[in-house]
């Protein structure tokens, strides 16, 4: 994702969940992880059940995976797969 798509979903995210500055981090690209594309947002926090709810709904409505752990978030744009028709 780019820095416009991550502060985008970084705004969408704080409207609803109360995390401080400190909660979370964008990570630069790394051209050898195939995994992903772009920034990638850590998120930092133990998030109340909502948050973690609300995390999933943006994600899945700006097309972006999410790797869940109990302290850590971690959002990313996955790669692009080509489509069967």
């Amino acid at each position: 994702m780019n820095k416009e798509e991550a502060s985008s979903f970084l705004k969408e995210l704080l409207t609803d969940c109360k995390l401080n500055k400190n909660s979370f981090v964008l990570l630069e690209p790394d051209s050898k992880n195939t995994q992903s594309t772009g920034y990638k947002i850590r998120i930092n926090a133990v998030l109340t059940n909502e948050c973690r709810q609300q995390v999933r709904q943006l994600t899945k409505k700006h097309d972006l995976a999410v790797i869940e752990e109990e302290a850590q978030i971690i959002v990313y744009k996955p790669p692009q797969t080509m489509r069967v028709q």
